[in-house]
């Protein structure tokens, strides 16, 4: 009987990187290697804690006799691996019980390896067997993919949609097996298949484990039992490039066997079960090598919401929410070490948790889970903090740098109705007259043409056909050459004006752009929102754009898009019927009565109204959750209003300004101030292997 052994993948490949094997580098596990003989190990990462599983001969009295044996751990390091007393897992009928794997998207589900003798077939053999986890009981299935050959080492593939096994169905007893591949089809599985290029005659292939689209699997290819890894096509399990041997540094010992590798859950350590001399039977133990540290961020940025009542916007606007940023300390506890600290924020209301990967697994499994409760020191009376229990999974590409907003609610205020207005003042969102947002950063949301092209390469000339040399005269072409030459002042748009102070006017709109977007995401998570979604109103969002009260000249012309083209890429986006007829590439603004009256710019102020909704609305659907979660659900109605100021005494300032309006009509419910209650957890990193 051949040895099976796993392998459980948590860094990139590379940290695969080719270099010249050193079994120094390579040591034993201290904690794991307790009985004769442990090798193929399996984590199983639970909400508490964590387990570490593997197969293992308590004495070496026990002469092919193996068991399942469980360490356990709650966050202060792993005990010694004790042999589960359990008969369903370990059947006292079989004189083997080993190789667990669990589903990466269950951790109540585990395939494994037995020889017990079944009702069915009345014979012992290594069959894999399926393993569920009910309210603390165990229930195990024999698994249709066995054969009446050697059937061993089971791993789940990503999601735990299919399943890789080794089988020497095709020369039983020969000692030579294959990999096959078999996928779940709803409560039974397909018919295995060997996977090509798995299916060498002649060699053992045994050992599969799948990690970051990369199959690892042991082979005696080189001739020894030695790891090799294959990357694969993750919706159809098969080989998408060539094996090749594993060349982490001391992994695969001459003259010795590997089988198992695994990586830790948190990518830190690497696992590999091997049979290189540590005592003249050659038993399997458990060896593990440390990959380079991982270093994470969690950013945490602490955020006061309140109700600005300055008397002199209040002439204007009414009552405006504001958001700021405050500087004061957060308390970070790490649920799974329970450790607490305290950071310090920046000014900008930012403190920086910065996590490495485990560098003692005895001390602290490496989990791809953490899991962190996060509260902010109030900064004044009256201001409640959210206590926030943070999710991310280490595994996810999203994980190295990760962001949280904490709030601080101001619970003096009352909100009889759930409406929201938030504007940004003194930004010049748009320079004269031209018809899309100064912004740089986010212009890919935009629906016109950015005047931000200084590092978009305008260089390729295309030559025309030439001739073909004849006996008179051979051709040659001289290169056209590209001049790029700033624009004065056309079209009543003042390219001065930009080319003066675009760059820094672009950095103001970029960074109150990220503030607003901020606003609405604090608007979306408030409690009256939130009541009304639950109920399922309708959230109105209107995005308004407004103007000083300059007039256009009479011969500027709009050079923006056609409105069916604005129409298609923002088809949700409802618009002023007024505007439609103006919004014609080529038509003058000031013929027709709407865009040029003196005292406040209707037509310049819905244009830009609009122009701001589509940049806006991109930009809150792509990085707001629940923003992009309600407008699938349709419960988000948008609408562009531009606001043309009319008011001599309102100073300037207030005039060149855009803002957001959130309400829920007719939504009477009264709130009493504006705390989140604590409790709220949230996923940042989900797995993205389990989506």
């Amino acid at each position: 009987m051949k040895h099976s052994m796993l392998f459980i993948a948590g860094l990139v490949a590379a940290a695969l990187t080719c270099t010249a094997a050193d079994s120094t580098t390579v040591t034993v596990d201290p904690v794991v290697n307790v009985g004769a003989e442990t090798y193929a190990i399996g984590f199983r990462e639970l909400v508490n804690g964590m387990e570490l599983w593997c197969t293992m001969a308590t004495t070496r009295s026990d002469v092919g006799k193996r068991s399942l044996a469980v360490s356990t751990s709650s966050g202060a390091g792993f005990a010694a691996p004790v042999v589960m007393q359990d008969d369903v897992l370990n059947a006292p009928n079989a004189t083997y019980n080993g190789v667990p794997h669990f589903n990466p998207c269950d951790p109540n589900e585990m395939v494994f390896v037995s020889d017990r003798a079944t009702s069915s077939t009345g014979r012992r053999s290594n069959d894999i067997y399926l393993a569920r986890q009910q309210n603390g009981v165990w229930s195990v299935s024999r698994l249709p993919i066995n054969s009446s050959a050697w059937d061993d080492t089971p791993t789940f593939g990503p999601r735990g949609e299919y399943l890789y096994f080794a089988s020497d169905r095709h020369a039983p007893g020969s000692g030579h097996a294959d990999i096959f591949i078999s996928r779940r089809q709803g409560d039974t599985w397909s018919e295995p298949v060997a996977v090509r290029g798995l299916d060498v005659s002649g060699r053992h292939e045994t050992s599969p484990f799948v990690h970051h689209n990369t199959l690892y699997y042991s082979s005696n290819a080189d001739g020894d039992q030695d790891i090799w890894s294959a990357e694969i096509d993750p919706a159809t399990g098969a080989l998408a490039s060539e094996p090749r041997r594993l060349s982490i540094p001391g992994v695969n010992s001459v003259g010795s066997d590997e089988y198992h590798p695994v990586f830790s859950p948190g990518g830190t350590w690497f696992y590999v079960s091997s049979n290189r001399g540590q005592d003249k039977e050659r038993h399997f133990h458990i060896y593990r090598y440390q990959l380079p540290a991982v270093e994470r961020t969690l950013a945490i940025r602490v955020t006061a919401r309140t109700v600005i009542r300055d008397r002199e916007k209040r002439r204007f606007f009414g009552d405006l929410d504001s958001i700021s940023s405050v500087r004061t300390s957060v308390v970070i506890t790490d649920v799974e070490r329970g450790d607490e600290q305290t950071l310090q924020a920046s000014a900008d209301g930012v403190v920086e948790l910065r996590t490495s990967s485990s560098d003692d697994p005895a001390a602290h499994p490496d989990r791809a889970t953490h899991t962190y409760i996060v509260r902010a020191t109030p900064h004044a009376p009256g201001f409640v903090s959210s206590v926030d229990t943070l999710i991310v999974n280490t595994a996810s590409s999203c994980a190295s740098h990760v962001e949280h907003v904490l709030y601080l609610d101001d619970t003096t205020t009352r909100k009889r109705a759930c409406e929201f207005t938030f504007r940004t003042f003194n930004v010049p969102f748009f320079v004269t007259a031209y018809w899309c947002p100064t912004t740089r950063k986010y212009r890919q949301y935009t629906a016109c043409a950015s005047l931000f092209t200084d590092d978009v390469e305008c260089t390729q000339l295309e030559q025309p056909a030439h001739c073909e040399t004849d006996e008179a005269y051979a051709y040659a072409f001289t290169p056209a050459v590209l001049t790029r030459t700033a624009r004065g002042a056309e079209n009543c748009v003042s390219y001065r004006e930009f080319n003066d102070s675009g760059m820094v006017w672009a950095d103001q709109v970029d960074h109150n752009i990220e503030h607003m977007r901020d606003e609405v995401r604090s608007a979306l998570s408030d409690a009256c929102v939130q009541t009304a979604v639950a109920n399922g109103l309708p959230i109105e969002l209107r995005y308004v754009g407004t103007t000083d009260d300059r007039a256009i000249h009479p011969k500027c012309q709009y050079t923006g898009k056609e409105y069916s083209a604005l129409k298609a890429l923002a088809p949700q986006i409802e618009i002023d019927t007024a505007i439609v007829p103006y919004i014609t590439t080529g038509r003058h603004f000031n013929r027709g009565g709407y865009g040029g009256k003196a005292g406040g710019n209707q037509l310049l102020s819905d244009l830009r109204a609009l122009n701001f909704a589509i940049l806006f609305d991109n930009l809150c659907s792509s990085t707001i959750d629940e923003y992009a979660r309600l407008r699938r659900m349709g419960l988000l109605r948008v609408h562009s209003s531009g606001q043309a100021i009319d008011r001599r005494d309102l100073p300037y300032t207030y005039k060149r300004a855009a803002g957001v309006e959130i309400r829920v009509p007719g939504f009477e419910e009264r709130f009493a101030g504006r705390p989140i209650r604590g409790g709220r957890t949230i996923v940042l990193c989900p797995n993205e292997r389990c989506k």
